[in-house]
């Protein structure tokens, strides 16, 4: 693989490369791209900004290191839950075995939180949606139209689909400036999803599907559409393949997801993938979990879980009615990662096999800045 630099055309190799770019102050240039593209997901995702496997050891150090300061100093990932109503039933939520009040996020609340981030972290990338079904609240486009206001333009929004076509909302929420709009799918014809998407009506889901597809073509907006298929063992595996025949057909983007217990909320739950290997290896953990770092989690009512896996609110680090993000974020947050640091699961996180596939520098390591090191 080669790489090139613009300024003076040479070409170099990728280790080549790798060296030339140290050489050249690659710490602002890290920070930038990471800035810039708030790139979501931890410490391998975020050195991913360079478009090339990096095999340079001393590089490699170096970007972790400024991977995790940067990181420390303010939350650049969020999961905002702007309610925990919900127009369906699903099979696999979190719903069911949830114990705390139904709401909607108080405007007051909302603009202070999206105050805070556009004043601090302007490149944050936002989830809008956590325990519940976004497009239910009434206004909803009003507060991605303030966040919009406010400068905040790296976003995600993820929804059941049922109401895209009601009132023209596929072609709201296209015009609404979020980066991806997520559509949740799991099945392929009305018995199979209704199995899974208690209440929901495949016919629509798939028109609305379309026809967001439809409108942000023809108007050549730059929002990403990602359809996901959560695979239910032994109910929709047998139509995946239909699934992504549909995406492809039609140059659909799509995931496929696999099942997840919630922490441990839903133990009926087997889990399947990354969070299958990870339960089974929990107990010889050797790094933090990098949930910690790429999810900041807001619930409706300005409690802040350990992480979005917390569907609960098992264990609440404060209460941003009385707090800023910053001060849980540096306070009672930065305890909970600081102990994983040092080899500590304690609570929730003890028992939890969610998985991501990402594996964080080893306990104890050097990369990791000294406030997560050293003795509080």
């Amino acid at each position: 693989m080669e790489s090139q630099d613009r300024t003076s055309g040479l070409k170099y190799t990728n280790r080549e490369w790798q060296r030339h770019l140290r050489a050249k102050g690659i710490i602002p240039f890290f920070l930038d791209r990471l800035q810039q593209h708030a790139l979501s997901s931890a410490w391998q995702h975020a050195r991913g900004a360079f478009d090339f496997p990096i095999d340079d050891p001393e590089l490699e150090d170096e970007l972790s290191r400024a991977y995790f300061a940067f990181a420390e100093a303010f939350p650049y990932e969020f999961y905002l839950e702007l309610t925990n109503h919900c127009n369906l039933s699903c099979t696999m939520c979190a719903r069911p075995a949830m114990n705390r009040p139904m709401g909607v996020m108080s405007r007051t609340l909302y603009c202070r939180i999206i105050d805070e981030i556009a004043e601090k972290q302007p490149h944050a990338f936002i989830h809008y949606y956590g325990i519940g079904e976004s497009t239910v609240d009434k206004t909803l486009f009003e507060r991605l139209a303030y966040s919009r206001d406010k400068g905040l333009r790296n976003s995600l929004l993820f929804t059941n689909g049922q109401l895209l076509t009601h009132d023209e909302t596929y072609k709201k929420l296209a015009d609404s400036g979020l980066t991806v709009i997520g559509v949740d799918v799991d099945g392929f014809d009305q018995e199979t999803y209704g199995k899974i998407r208690i209440g929901g009506e495949f016919a629509k889901l798939k028109r609305g599907v379309e026809l967001l597809h439809d409108y942000i073509r023809e108007r050549g907006l730059r929002v990403r559409v990602e359809l996901a298929y959560q695979v239910v063992p032994q109910v929709n595996e047998h139509q995946l393949g239909k699934f992504v025949g549909w995406c492809v057909s039609n140059g659909y983007e799509y995931k496929i997801v696999t099942m997840h217990n919630w922490a441990g909320l839903r133990d009926d739950i087997e889990p399947s993938g990354l969070d299958a290997a990870d339960d089974m290896h929990h107990a010889q953990r050797t790094s933090p979990c990098p949930f910690l770092w790429n999810g900041f989690t807001i619930a409706w009512d300005g409690r802040v879980p350990v992480c979005f896996q917390d569907a609960a609110l098992q264990e609440s680090f404060g209460d941003l009615n009385r707090q800023t993000i910053e001060e849980v974020w540096c306070g009672a947050h930065r305890a909970k990662r600081r102990a994983q640091v040092a080899g500590s699961f304690q609570g929730l996180c003890d028992g939890c096999g969610s998985g991501t596939g990402i594996r964080l520098p080893p306990f104890q390591s050097t990369l990791y800045p000294p406030e997560l090191r050293d003795a509080p």
